[in-house]
């Protein structure tokens, strides 16, 4: 357990020095605040524009606390997060095998499984943390404009979206194995995830299967307090997808980038 404690310290050096560590928790940050923010004033700042013709009047409705909060995953988090989640990790797996640094690291007795994990890990801390604290942001904000939350229901349902931004950084792990170019990783991963996002809107049963319906268990959570059907199955096949996705990558590498291993 020496090298994965020297290769998460490696990781923490490299976010340093991208200033990954700083960028990520703000951006997130101002996500969280954007939507309580833009919720709360935009009907006032609409009905003192003005500047409509006669007779034509914009009406919006009047958002809940809960309701301002799930617009905080679904609005923002799964929208702009998801790409800024997919950028933060495109090259983390690529850099390494472009520049030859992965092969040095495993002539020195690390196994894979040590370098994918101290990669999973360091960087689940930096994202899954930046999301927790973007949305403890929203939530200081929704609280102060609007009224408060369960607390118990806030918790639970970000547990469960950090489950599903875990998913999302994995995927991207794996396709950072698979391809060389972090333009194509990017991409790619973009397109995947967008897409399983456009499929929970078709609804149906197999929703189950589809680690994007998270979102709408954490929504429903935060909402109502109650699980849609078929919770405990979701999420099982969303960390048993994630376990595969780490499964793919061990041994991609192990086959093709370093077929003397």
């Amino acid at each position: 357990m020496n090298h994965f404690t020297v290769l998460l310290k490696r990781e923490w050096l490299d976010a340093r020095r991208s200033y990954k560590i700083l960028w990520l928790p703000v951006v997130f940050m101002f996500l969280g605040v954007l939507q309580p923010l833009s919720s709360f004033y935009l009907p006032k700042i609409l009905k003192m524009a003005g500047g409509l013709p006669e007779g034509m009047a914009i009406s919006l409705p009047e958002l809940t606390a809960d309701e301002v909060l799930a617009g905080t995953l679904t609005d923002q988090f799964d929208q702009m997060g998801l790409i800024v989640i997919v950028i933060a990790a495109m090259g983390i797996i690529a850099s390494d095998k472009n520049n030859g640094m992965l092969a040095f690291i495993l002539t020195r007795n690390t196994t894979l499984v040590e370098y994918l994990l101290s990669k999973l890990l360091g960087h689940a801390v930096m994202i899954l943390g930046s999301v927790f604290l973007g949305f403890l942001t929203a939530v200081f904000y929704t609280f102060h404009f609007y009224q408060t939350v369960s607390v118990a229901r806030v918790v639970a349902g970000l547990g469960v979206y950090l489950i599903w931004s875990l998913f999302m950084l994995t995927f991207v792990i794996a396709m950072g194995t698979l391809l060389a170019r972090s333009s194509v990783i990017v991409l790619l991963s973009i397109f995947v995830l967008i897409l399983l996002k456009i499929v929970t809107l078709l609804g149906g049963g197999f929703q189950v299967l589809n680690p994007a319906h998270l979102t709408n268990q954490a929504v429903s959570i935060i909402t109502s307090g109650n699980m849609l059907p078929y919770f405990f199955i979701t999420v099982t096949v969303t960390l048993s997808l994630i376990v595969l996705c780490l499964l793919f990558a061990t041994s991609y590498l192990s086959r093709k980038e370093l077929p003397s291993m």
